[in-house]
């Protein structure tokens, strides 16, 4: 059981919670998070945003009565984290990529810049966030050296350039796989991260299961990062 060491409000109904776990994470993977004993009855699935030397920091989106529980916990407060769960984003041997997360989607790309950067000194990153007019969520990845593209209402293929043959989308599944039609006309190599909904982490359930041109497989233990030229 982890103890939260912060829980703080970033924008609307967006927070950033840290806990004192640590463990051996790559970018891209997530975990179950629960901080209640039988209701609701799922624990959440929540991508990991930064790994410290204490601890792992997760950024989620308030929706239901999990993250509602979730958003309420305070300093020292006790929670379960179940992870690192699945596959991950691979971040060795890249010189320029660009990123394009939508909204809670660019969750994963705080540590995975981190790892570029840490890998590839010289490396090349255009990040680019799409949101609603309303949404500030670049607050939260403000203090990365790369080069943002934030895009305001609208859609993020608007101002997506494919200059950089790699990318690496997360976001709303019309998003994903607007980047990934585009992308893969302007020949660029395109990787997408799931957000389908999971109900145990472990591809138990199936709830999570996606179809690929070589049959169905799970997010949570497959994925969630796929080659999007795989799936249908």
């Amino acid at each position: 059981m982890a103890r939260v060491i912060y829980n703080k409000h970033i924008d609307l109904n967006y927070y950033l919670i840290k806990i004192d776990q640590v463990d051996d994470v790559k970018p891209g993977q997530f975990y179950m998070l629960r901080a209640w004993n039988k209701y609701p009855t799922l624990s959440r699935p929540i991508s990991i945003y930064d790994v410290e030397d204490d601890g792992i920091v997760f950024f989620y989106e308030v929706r239901g009565e999990g993250t509602k529980i979730i958003r309420d916990l305070k300093v020292g407060d006790e929670i379960m984290a179940d992870g690192p769960h699945g596959n991950h984003f691979c971040y060795e041997n890249i010189d320029e990529i660009s990123l394009v997360g939508g909204s809670v989607g660019a969750a994963p790309f705080y540590y995975l810049v981190k790892c570029l950067k840490k890998e590839n000194p010289e490396v090349k990153i255009d990040f680019y966030i799409g949101e609603r007019e309303t949404q500030n969520l670049e607050k939260a990845f403000e203090d990365l050296e790369v080069n943002f593209i934030i895009k305001k209402g609208g859609l993020i293929t608007e101002v997506l350039e494919f200059d950089k043959k790699l990318i690496y989308t997360c976001g709303p599944s019309a998003m994903m796989q607007a980047v990934e039609s585009l992308g893969t006309q302007n020949g660029c190599k395109v990787y997408v991260s799931l957000e389908n909904r999971m109900g145990c982490g472990v591809g138990a359930c199936l709830s999570c299961s996606c179809k690929t041109k070589t049959g169905n497989k799970r997010a949570c233990v497959e994925g969630p990062v796929f080659d999007g030229s795989e799936l249908v």
